[in-house]
């Protein structure tokens, strides 16, 4: 038995049943009802993102499956603040098992870019939870995996505990697309985030990939707060 066995035993964060962090019972009971809109969680054909959803975040659409609450809330605030990236990999796998139900959204050339943390937050805590999640879905579906084409090149305060404008004004122009990278190259683009509240964190790292000329960016959340 390893320390991070006794630190986090692998039991499920709702029910306690042993071998798994989130068992599908669990998962099941925060999942996202597939006809709502995952922004606005207003009725939705087919769990499409609204027009006006989209058009405001820049988004070309924007995929989540669980609700930020219950065992899942606990998952991801134990990976993120207990430092434990076990659970970063298994809520990956869960990720990708969950996008397989959408057959039309995962075919194709995708390349996958997770949001990127200020340097000195990635070395506090250990590793980029977005990162971990990310390379797993690529790698189970066949996308591209890129963690250089967005920098964040600012250190910014916690989100959590701020307004919608707070949050806003506390991301603006962290954001910026490597110099190195030629856009284009990558048509179609998905951004993945752990956790959808306001939406301010998609939406300034799709304003800095728009503005360097990327033509097609999905937002993938893993679950709406």
């Amino acid at each position: 038995m390893g320390v991070l066995d006794i630190l986090f035993p692998k039991v499920c964060f709702g029910c306690g049943k042993e071998g798994v962090y989130l068992c599908p019972d669990c998962l099941e009971k925060e999942s996202l009802n597939s006809q709502f809109c995952p922004r606005c969680l207003r009725l939705s054909d087919k769990g499409i993102t609204h027009r006006a959803c989209r058009q405001d975040l820049g988004l070309d659409g924007l995929i989540s499956f669980w609700r930020y609450r219950g065992a899942v809330r606990k998952a991801i605030l134990t990976m993120k603040y207990k430092f434990a990236s076990d659970i970063a990999l298994e809520l990956g796998e869960h990720l990708s098992g969950a996008l397989k139900s959408r057959p039309n959204f995962i075919k194709g050339s995708k390349v996958l870019i997770p949001i990127p943390v200020f340097k000195n937050r990635a070395n506090w805590r250990g590793f980029n939870q977005a990162e971990v999640i990310g390379k797993t879905v690529a790698k189970d579906l066949g996308w591209k995996f890129k963690r250089d084409i967005l920098i964040k090149v600012k250190s910014t305060a916690p989100q959590t505990g701020l307004s919608r404008k707070e949050r806003e004004e506390n991301l603006r122009e962290s954001f910026e697309v490597n110099r190195n990278v030629l856009i284009s190259d990558y048509p179609d683009i998905i951004i993945l985030d752990d956790i959808w509240t306001t939406g301010s964190t998609l939406k300034e790292a799709v304003k800095a990939l728009k503005r360097a000329g990327a033509k097609k960016v999905w937002g993938l959340a893993l679950s709406r707060g």
